[in-house]
């Protein structure tokens, strides 16, 4: 299992590669605990795009993240779940509790640079 993460325009983007299952679960839980406490005022995405492997070892790590960034009011968000992960969180109903997105969110442009980019074409 490979963790990174990465400052995007939307928040702090942190993607799991490889398998997630119960041996690689602790290392998840470990390296989201530490970028939570590092990133502590921005929206934290989770993106799965990269898993090869899931089982109900990744369910405990979603709702464990979810729990924990939110209960400091930060954001949280799962993105990009690959679909036969996304059949075990649906048959296990967490779709239902957990906001997924099959992408990140675009950058959406401020009002300031919006008024900035009207003026400059006049």
């Amino acid at each position: 299992m490979k963790c990174s993460h990465k400052r995007e325009d939307c928040g702090i983007v942190i993607r799991f590669c490889g398998e997630l299952g119960h041996h690689e679960a602790a290392q998840c839980v470990e390296y989201l605990e530490k970028t939570m406490i590092l990133y502590a005022n921005d929206p934290i995405y989770l993106d799965l795009s990269g898993l090869t492997f899931m089982d109900s070892s990744g369910i405990a790590v979603v709702l464990g993240a979810q729990r924990n960034i939110m209960g400091a009011g930060q954001t949280f968000c799962v993105v990009g779940t690959p679909p036969t992960a996304m059949r075990i969180f649906k048959a296990s109903g967490i779709h239902a509790r957990v906001q997924f997105l099959p992408e990140l969110p675009e950058e959406k442009e401020t009002e300031e640079a919006m008024i900035c980019a009207a003026k400059s074409t006049k």
